[in-house]
């Protein structure tokens, strides 16, 4: 550490003593730090859905409206596509 000062992007500085008392404090008390598990790991596909479920659901009114046209606009499409398909079908069956 470069003097007393702490770097902006930290909550707390240790000094390499403090360090090791705290983590000593930590295993008395049954916690582990274990730096293999500290890697951020993908999400997975259910974690991912979940998200995106929350993003949807607390998107703002604006937002919505820009997401629902352009989706009212291609189910209108894919209905019409498929009436057209069933009409034909009726007609020829």
């Amino acid at each position: 550490m470069q003097g007393d000062k702490c770097p902006e992007e930290f909550f707390v500085c240790l000094t390499e003593d403090e360090y090791w008392e705290l983590e000593d404090a930590l295993m008395d008390l049954g916690y582990e730090y274990d730096a293999a598990a500290a890697v951020v790991q993908p999400l997975s596909d259910a974690e991912v859905i979940a998200d995106l479920t929350w993003q949807i659901l607390f998107l703002e009114p604006w937002e919505l409206a820009y997401i629902a046209l352009p989706m009212s606009v291609l189910a209108f499409y894919g209905l019409t596509i498929y009436l057209a398909f069933k009409w034909i079908q009726r007609k020829f069956s």
